[in-house]
């Protein structure tokens, strides 16, 4: 999982929100609610669980601009947490 998270930042674009997003997946637009992200260290949930470095988590809101996101997480905790920007990858796009 860490090689992932390492492709991942690696071949990074910052759009303006500063995450990284994935090779082909609209690199110029920002991360939007329902879009797919991956942590790439481990955060704390609001309910003090810990979601690990590479879980993925869907985005269910967006705070300052995209300054951080409210991660919902299911795997392998069942969890929400409030990410900092700097702190996620875009995976996949939602669907439009």
């Amino acid at each position: 999982m860490e090689e992932e998270i390492i492709v991942c930042a690696m071949r990074a674009q910052l759009p303006k929100s500063g995450v990284p997003s994935p090779t082909g997946a609209d690199a110029d637009e920002p991360v939007r609610e329902l879009d797919r992200v991956r942590v790439l260290r481990s955060v704390i949930g609001d309910d003090d669980l810990t979601v690990p470095a590479g879980a993925t988590g869907t985005v269910v809101g967006i705070y300052a601009d995209g300054a951080a996101f409210e991660v919902e997480f299911t795997e392998p905790v069942d969890t929400l947490a409030t990410v900092d920007a700097a702190t996620v990858c875009l995976v996949e796009r939602a669907l439009r």
